[in-house]
């Protein structure tokens, strides 16, 4: 049986394909924390209201994460949930700021 020879190129090759797009896509939204966008209090009214919204378990409900990433997962989790259980229309309103 031969061995198999990995090299640092075919392992990122093969990491970067099993990242999920969603991971990729978060790791290129932007580096401006939420909470320096917005200020501290909104970016935590914001991540009160991504916790709410999310049934992630690990959503990326977060003051350091871009404010994009964050209103994206509030409208993902409002999208999934309209037609079986609607969340609060103020919490899915499009345009709602923190």
């Amino acid at each position: 049986m031969k061995a198999l020879r990995v090299t640092g190129a075919w392992l990122a090759v093969a990491v970067a394909s099993i990242v999920p797009p969603f991971a990729q896509a978060q790791a290129g939204q932007g580096t401006v924390a939420c909470r320096d966008e917005i200020g501290s209090a909104a970016a935590k009214r914001l991540v009160a209201q991504c916790f709410d919204a999310s049934p992630a378990t690990r959503p990326p409900c977060n003051v350091v994460n871009p404010c994009a990433m964050i209103r994206e997962e509030i409208a993902r989790s409002c999208k999934l949930f309209e037609a079986s259980s609607p969340l609060p229309a103020d919490l899915c309103a499009a345009g709602r700021t923190p």
